[in-house]
């Protein structure tokens, strides 16, 4: 055995270092676990696996070992080549292209198989270990220039494509397997296979590795922009709800004589009162301090819709919490899209129950004899509902469902049965 790790060790010792450097690398780097890298890293080991098969053979022939090791270690190396090619292409292709290339080398399996088991198609052994070549010998080597003629063409077009560095790994892996086996089949230049497989593995990775930097990079940059925005609108957002309340307080005192005035501009301070406290939590709030939200906005609605404005009721339990400024953004996309277009107003209901262990609150409107279902979906489509639909998700893992009538919409909030106490 000493011998054998002596002898391996002299015909392989570049393959065994650059497969050493590729797994110091992945060693170093352990961020990088993606598809693509433990792709690489399998084709790593089996080009390891073939430096030990190839100096297997030798092995056998010096000790006259039986033949049979030779069929399982020719049947392996024809197995594995493709197999490695096949990984690279694995890397680039789309799913829906990779059971394709891969009917080949399971065809190529197949028969190997049935050649180990002694059918000879591809190749055989004489009991002197001299080769036979069989019906079928070109087999492996055929389907080996069909996987880098593939992996060719997915080089150029990923190079037109703007990905120039990977593509322009892939022609030099594609270009050095083809120039390593004629060199061989030329007797020029024998032996250096698995050093080729290894190196271009090797650049592949490197590449992978750096795109992958790239893309973290590229990735913290816009996270540090959207922190950075969030921190100045945060800054703004502290500034002006104290100035717009102060200046709201200050007109309202000079509108004392003037009752009607003076009511709305109580009612609007305490509009957006409810929304400057909302907007920061990010937390669940009482349904009850929700409400207090939507009656702030209804008290300013009244006044412009007046009796044409009719909100009905349905609470069957208030005892649960909601993330904030998820009902009040319903009810007016309710009065804005179900009544306010039409003259004569309409009816809003508001109702929360629940069902199946599940809280259910409904919002909904009669659309005041809208005519068409599809326009009432068309016109509900907004940055609003998307938003409810968001902070639902997040903090609450909740539900929002738009349902569209022939007479008016009912978007329906479908939350965990969370108590007051329960988060």
């Amino acid at each position: 055995m000493k011998q054998f790790i002596s002898d391996y060790l002299s015909s392989n010792y570049l393959t065994v270092m650059v497969l050493l450097a590729f797994t110091t690398l992945l060693l170093i780097d352990r961020s990088i676990t993606n598809k693509p890298i433990k792709l690489l890293a399998a084709s790593m080991l089996l080009t390891l696996m073939v430096s030990f098969l190839d100096q297997l053979e030798i092995w056998c022939d010096f000790y006259d070992k039986p033949v049979w090791i030779l069929y399982i270690k020719s049947a392996l190396v024809y197995m594995i080549y493709p197999m490695i090619l096949l990984f690279e292409l694995f890397v680039t292709l789309p799913n829906k292209n990779k059971l394709m290339m891969a009917i080949p080398q399971i065809l190529n399996t197949v028969l190997l198989v049935c050649n180990a088991c002694g059918l000879e198609i591809i190749y055989g052994y004489r009991a002197d270990h001299s080769f036979i070549a069989g019906p079928l010998r070109m087999y492996p080597a055929v389907l080996m220039c069909f996987y880098v003629g593939v992996l060719s063409l997915t080089a150029v077009r990923m190079m037109r494509g703007g990905e120039r560095k990977q593509g322009a790994v892939l022609l030099f892996i594609s270009f050095a397997s083809i120039l390593t086996l004629l060199l061989e089949l030329a007797e020029i230049a024998e032996g250096y296979t698995d050093e080729i497989c290894a190196l271009g593995l090797l650049v592949y990775y490197w590449v992978i590795s750096a795109n992958s930097h790239d893309q973290i990079r590229d990735q913290l940059h816009r996270t540090q922009l959207e922190a950075e925005r969030s921190k100045n609108e945060l800054l703004v957002a502290q500034i002006r709800p104290h100035f717009i309340n102060n200046s709201l307080m200050a007109i309202r005192s000079r509108a004392r004589d003037y009752p009607e005035l003076y009511e709305s501009i109580t009612r609007f301070s305490k509009y957006l009162r409810s929304h400057f406290d909302a907007m920061g939590d990010a937390k669940m709030i009482p349904f009850e301090k929700e409400m207090d939200n939507v009656e702030a906005y209804l008290d300013l609605e009244r006044e412009n819709y007046g009796d044409l404005l009719d909100v009905q009721y349905d609470i069957e339990d208030d005892g649960f919490l909601i993330p904030a400024l998820t009902v009040q953004p319903l009810v007016e996309n309710a009065v804005r899209h179900g009544i306010g277009d039409h003259a004569h107003g309409g009816t809003v209901w508001i109702r929360a129950h629940r069902q199946e262990g599940r809280i259910v609150i409904e919002v909904a409107d009669d659309g005041s004899g809208a005519t068409c279902a599809e326009t009432e979906k068309t016109a509900r489509k907004g940055i609003g509902i998307e938003n409810v639909r968001k902070r639902l998700r997040s903090i609450s893992n909740g539900e929002l469902e738009i349902l569209h009538g022939d007479y008016g919409t009912t978007a329906r909030i479908i939350l965990d049965d969370t108590t007051e106490g329960g988060k």
